[in-house]
């Protein structure tokens, strides 16, 4: 592991770190990295549970996002750092437990746009999401985070994170610089 992606671990474990009765979960887009993001995950004691269900579920299991419960102690983080800025998915803290969050989020997949026309929400491409919340209004944000206090997405650069919030007026969406990336800079670069 290079020093900067160690480096971006602990930043993460930092900012996800969860709050006395706060869990960490990730949704992870097998259609991205497959389950590079999870090698860290140590399935004895998290949950991974595939968003997709019924009959085809079993055909789109390679591209299917999957909800993970994350220990911010372990190695999950450092290997999501590993593909920071490839949009493979988000990081969520909630105070709820794992089947209630998966059911929550099952949920989300299809919506409608103004003329009724419905489409499949791909809410855990960082790159969807960051387009689509600071268009919410405060209903539509409480109706889209439910149990979900923060979600951590990508930045549209590789050096920051967005933490992201409902709010009495819609979605705050906090712009944080990532220190590992800060130091990189600071010292003239670091490995990738």
């Amino acid at each position: 592991m290079t020093e900067q992606v160690r480096q971006l671990g602990s930043a993460l474990r930092k900012l996800a770190a969860p709050a006395p009765g706060e869990l960490l979960y990730a949704v992870v887009d097998g259609a991205r990295e497959g389950m590079g993001p999870l090698r860290g995950v140590d399935l004895r004691r998290e949950q991974l549970r595939s968003l997709f269900e019924g009959e085809m579920a079993p055909y789109l299991g390679d591209v299917a996002p999957y909800l993970v419960s994350i220990d911010p102690a372990g190695g999950c983080l450092d290997d999501w750092a590993r593909t920071w800025g490839r949009s493979v998915g988000i990081l969520l803290i909630a105070e709820t437990d794992f089947d209630a969050l998966w059911r929550h989020l099952r949920g989300l997949f299809i919506a409608e746009d103004e003329d009724g026309q419905r489409f499949f929400f791909r809410y855990y491409d960082p790159r969807v999401l960051r387009s689509y919340l600071p268009t919410c209004t405060a209903d539509e944000a409480g109706e889209f985070f439910g149990p979900i206090e923060r979600i951590l997405v990508e930045a549209e650069g590789p050096d920051k994170a967005i933490v992201c919030s409902a709010c009495g007026d819609g979605v705050k969406m906090e712009e944080v610089q990532l220190e590992a990336f800060d130091q990189a800079s600071r010292f003239g670069g670091g490995d990738s």
